[in-house]
């Protein structure tokens, strides 16, 4: 809990002023909310106890309320039940089921935000009683009910039937446009496996020929005979004129890499390699709806006898270069289930693909790096203060799992940011199996999962 202690100490004054006893007064309305965190409060509201019989003197932002400010308790109840107050610094709260109450019948514009707020609260704190306002809660009628069904099952099918007919509308086949190169390594997926592992070899290639390497270049040659029909008579020559360009003039937009509607390449492999290679963050494609992709999936290596030690190396170098591009999630397990990370590492296992797994114990500045995560996924101070106080009574060891989910099926949350479905759908899986394991359990102090790439790319090193 918090609350501006300047405030309250002109509070005080204000109440020696008019001599009346802080006992005999209750805050109410948004001072509550800032007492628990959720936002700040503009001006402070009170109730007075009915024994004071007086007008007071006028104040800049604190201001005697109508009574009764509840319809539901009387002013002299709020302020002598200690059931319906918290005391903080000798001062009286109401407490913020009451708020929410008032806040729901009121239901202005001002007030939705602060109603999805106290209802996120609620969830995360065992001792809110639904039970003291439940009952004196609007209920929406018959025909409104009846209303709001058919609304929502129109918007499911209206949103399928959307889905279904929907192209890109950022992406047009009729012209060049730029994207970013990670983005478009991240769509080379089919079935839900990675299916380009030829711009892995063509990677390993440019690394061969630029550092007097030989293994790359091998591997290179080797795919193209396999592959056969190339257009040019010495490919490997040709590759090495597309490096010298790439390394001394960068990525030329007017040669597009051709993709199909899904955005698999149809033609710019060699190209894509040299961006990924440079670090060239965006590339020119160019969308032709009708073609069709080239099957490069780790089968084609294994069929085209491809030795062990070299589908080592070319999968290898695929996790580097997709960590290099921040194509994974980054997922925390928290001290809470320290005790089950073996066992809920092997659950992720089974769905996804773990690129790498590490444990961090004892981490000193394990609350700083706790908020600083947090920050990313832009979640409120309030219910962050409540997960580190959650977290509290536990060592501070954690599991760091770097994943792949091949199709992360994104969707826009309510504040436009991207999230992933899988994200979603694995978080839920993971906390609704552990949440009876963990003493005093309220949400989120199992596991935490990026929503995207992003994220991704924010959080890699805030261990460090």
């Amino acid at each position: 809990m918090d609350f501006d202690l300047d405030d309250l100490h002109e509070l005080e004054k204000y109440l020696k002023l008019n001599k009346i006893s802080k006992e005999d007064i209750c805050l109410v309305g948004s001072t509550t909310l800032s007492l628990i965190g959720i936002r700040a409060h503009n001006d402070i509201d009170i109730i007075l106890h009915s024994k004071y019989d007086l007008n007071l003197t006028k104040h800049q932002f604190i201001e005697r309320v109508d009574t009764p400010w509840s319809t539901l308790f009387s002013d002299d109840n709020l302020i002598n039940n200690s059931g319906l107050h918290i005391l903080y610094n000798g001062f009286k709260f109401v407490i913020p089921e009451l708020v929410y109450h008032k806040k729901i019948w009121h239901n202005r514009a001002k007030d939705q935000s602060d109603i999805i707020e106290l209802n996120e609260y609620a969830k995360m704190h065992k001792d809110w009683d639904w039970k003291l306002i439940e009952d004196a809660l609007p209920k929406p009628s018959f025909v409104k009910r009846i209303l709001k069904k058919f609304k929502n099952r129109f918007n499911l099918y209206n949103n399928r039937i959307r889905n279904y007919f929907r192209y890109d509308t950022n992406l047009h086949s009729d012209g060049i446009q730029m994207i970013p190169t990670a983005s478009l390594l991240a769509k080379q997926v089919v079935n839900n496996s990675f299916n380009r592992y030829d711009l892995i070899v063509r990677f390993l290639a440019i690394d061969s020929i630029l550092n007097a390497k030989n293994e790359g270049s091998y591997l290179y040659e080797k795919m193209q005979e396999k592959r056969g029909g190339s257009a040019y008579k010495n490919p490997l020559k040709v590759f090495r004129e597309l490096i010298a360009s790439f390394k001394g003039k960068g990525a030329d937009s007017s040669y597009p890499v051709l993709v199909n509607k899904d955005l698999h390449i149809v033609d710019g492999a060699h190209r894509l390699a040299c961006a990924l290679y440079f670090n060239a963050p965006f590339i020119a494609v160019k969308i032709n709806k009708k073609l069709d992709f080239s099957p490069y999936g780790i089968d084609w290596f294994e069929n085209n006898n491809f030795s062990t030690s070299e589908l080592d190396l070319i999968l290898q170098k695929k996790n580097e270069i997709f960590q290099a591009n921040h194509l994974y999630f980054e997922v925390v397990l928290w001290p809470p289930v320290s005790q089950y990370f073996d066992e809920i590492e092997g659950f992720v296992k089974e769905k996804y693909i773990v690129q790498s797994s590490t444990d961090q114990n004892d981490i000193p500045d394990f609350t700083t790096y706790l908020k600083a995560l947090y920050k990313i996924d832009d979640i409120k101070d309030w219910k962050v203060d409540l997960k580190i106080k959650g977290i509290s009574d536990y060592q501070k060891n954690i599991r760091v799992l770097k994943i792949e989910i091949p199709e992360p099926e994104f969707r826009k949350k309510s504040n436009g940011q991207l999230i992933s479905k899988k994200v979603e759908a694995l978080k839920k899986e993971i906390r609704s199996k552990y949440k009876t394991k963990v003493d005093n359990y309220f949400h989120d102090i199992i596991i935490h999962i990026g929503d995207n790439y992003e994220h991704t790319k924010q959080s890699k090193n805030l261990l460090l």
